[in-house]
């Protein structure tokens, strides 16, 4: 399938680097704990706290750009971002096996500037990262490829931010019989009450 059946005229938020990195810095401090952390699970915390936040707040956390991989959405400045934590010395790179796989994990060796945050993004972020905390890296990437914009979306190809708005599950009567009355009733609806 191609994106080509989604539409991409959503607005495009401006990416903030400094946001990105302060966002990746925060979310390997507060996964410090959780021994299913590592490169794979770090992408995924990052892509649902965007898109989230796009839905929830009508723009994403930090305008990363995410694009389909095997194993789920990869924002393209990760390895930017993790470079510039790496050189600065505000992160490092730890190498272990985890059920016998190589897990590559961000160690935070600072404290990431909340500042750059909204109470709410913070928020947001720290339910991401409490939601997904009992994930591995491969049910974390089966959550990511239930999402339509990673199914629609063909190998390296930018995923949408507005693809958030769209759900594989089928509608209800519950759905039905509300479109039906909104159908019939769209024009008494929208006029506002005196």
């Amino acid at each position: 399938m191609t994106t080509n059946m989604i539409p991409t005229d959503t607005p495009t938020d401006t990416y903030n680097p400094l946001k990105f990195q302060e966002l990746v810095l925060y979310v390997a401090q507060q996964s410090e704990g959780d021994p299913n952390f590592g490169k794979t699970k770090l992408n995924k915390i990052l892509f649902f706290v965007d898109f989230l936040g796009y839905g929830i707040f009508g723009r994403s956390v930090t305008g990363a750009t995410y694009q389909r991989r095997d194993f789920g959405p990869v924002p393209r400045e990760i390895a930017a971002a993790r470079r510039a934590l790496l050189d600065q010395g505000a992160a490092t790179i730890e190498f272990q096996r985890r059920f016998n796989y190589p897990q590559e994990r961000l160690i935070a060796k600072r404290g990431a500037n909340l500042s750059v945050f909204s109470p709410d993004e913070r928020r947001l972020v720290d339910d991401v990262i409490h939601e997904l905390w009992r994930h591995s890296a491969i049910s974390v990437s089966a959550l990511t490829h239930r999402e339509m914009g990673w199914r629609f979306a063909d190998d390296r190809e930018v995923i949408p931010y507005n693809t958030v708005f769209l759900s594989a599950r089928g509608l209800t009567a519950t759905d039905e019989a509300h479109g039906r009355y909104y159908a019939l009733h769209r024009d008494a609806l929208a006029t506002p009450a005196a």
